[in-house]
């Protein structure tokens, strides 16, 4: 009957502590993400909307799963020469987020977490709100830029939203002392 106990006890503490878990990374990776963040974001976007040639610089062979250009056969599992610079800036980009967004405050408490919940669930109907109208009004290449916008518009959506919801609660907070 103990061991039963025991176990059981054991049980439901590692199930509280699973459920408890934030899976959110430590606050210094904040300020790597916005290390990251703010370089990438402002010379992609310049280089996104200024027409830049991405595939002439940077050109590396890289393994491909799948190519297709506009004057050949679609190849799968090769290797190609192809310009990095942009995936390197998407990368840095998401990254950043990633790490701005998924960085635990200097005070997490469960109301920060509620805030962050709001401003992911916020930020994902904003996003797919967007993403509708957009496929309904734009057309041609410009809705690939869209495309292109959308893979970072969620995440940036949602650290706008989080950090002005936290900066409103500093404020009233600030206010009532």
């Amino acid at each position: 009957m103990s061991l039963c106990k025991i176990n059981h006890t054991f049980a439901l503490n590692f199930i509280t502590l699973i459920m408890k878990t934030h899976f959110l990374l430590p606050n210094q990776f904040k300020k790597i993400g916005w290390l990251l963040f703010i370089p990438s974001i402002i010379i992609g976007s310049y280089l996104l909307f200024s027409d830049f040639d991405f595939d002439s610089h940077f050109e590396v062979t890289v393994f491909a799963f799948i190519t297709d250009t506009i004057l050949s056969d679609t190849k799968y599992f090769t290797f190609i020469e192809n310009g990095i610079l942009d995936e390197i800036l998407v990368v840095l980009i998401i990254l950043g987020a990633l790490l701005i967004g998924f960085s635990k405050t200097k005070n997490e408490d469960e109301f920060i977490s509620k805030i962050r919940y709001e401003s992911l669930v916020w930020a994902t109907y904003l996003n797919f709100g967007l993403m509708l109208l957009s496929t309904l009004l734009i057309y041609g290449f410009p809705y690939f830029d869209v495309l292109i916008i959308n893979i970072f518009a969620m995440l940036l959506f949602f650290i706008i939203r989080f950090h002005f919801m936290i900066y409103k609660l500093n404020k009233s907070i600030s206010d009532d002392e």
